[in-house]
């Protein structure tokens, strides 16, 4: 049902933009003049009120493969439904490196660990995050230890498996996601 949710959002929001790419400028004029819109600071954000780390991160196409994992072992609504969460979501490419993911897919206890590695209790945005070593408790129970050095932001298991955040900050309601250039197998 989530999924459907993510998907009629998307859906949405790909069909409001073409339409304001298409429209006619007098006729945008008499639809903001209609309902009494008016252009934000922002340039027209479109984003609905309230939207959770997963719609958020659905937005983003390079996560698309770690949402649709994160489903499947279905933990994609504990993810949305989390109060306060921090998420380094892998990029489409790391799941690409991962050798066994098919295996992976079909033991659903163990995809969940692996998953549950990748999000911490509490929202931190880059801005938030220590100069030097910080260690956080994942939703699996283990230590990941987040490095800040000079705003270039890693992430390392307590078995050594490091990545980069190679986008910060995308943000939900609930919490944030930080795009990872490595899944945290281990």
């Amino acid at each position: 049902m989530k999924m459907l949710t993510i998907l009629a959002v998307a859906s949405s929001l790909a069909l409001v933009a073409c339409a304001g790419e298409e429209a006619d400028p007098a006729e945008t004029d008499t639809t903001a003049e209609q309902t009494g819109a008016e252009d934000d600071a922002g340039g027209g954000d479109m984003t609905p009120d309230a939207v959770d780390v997963v719609e958020a991160a659905s937005a983003n196409d390079n996560l698309s493969t770690f949402l649709e994992v994160a489903v499947g072992a279905g933990i994609g609504e504990t993810l949305a439904q989390a109060d306060g969460i921090t998420i380094f979501a892998p990029i489409n490419q790391a799941f690409d490196n991962v050798e066994n993911l098919d295996t992976l897919r079909e033991n659903q206890e163990q995809l969940t660990t692996i998953l549950e590695r990748h999000a911490v209790s509490n929202r931190y945005l880059s801005g938030d995050i220590p100069e030097g070593e910080t260690e956080l408790e994942t939703l699996s129970g283990e230590t990941l230890t987040v490095i800040n050095n000079d705003g270039l932001i890693r992430v390392r298991t307590a078995a050594g498996t490091e990545a980069m955040v190679v986008e910060a900050d995308i943000e939900g309601d609930n919490g944030v996601v930080h795009a990872i250039n490595t899944v945290l197998a281990q």
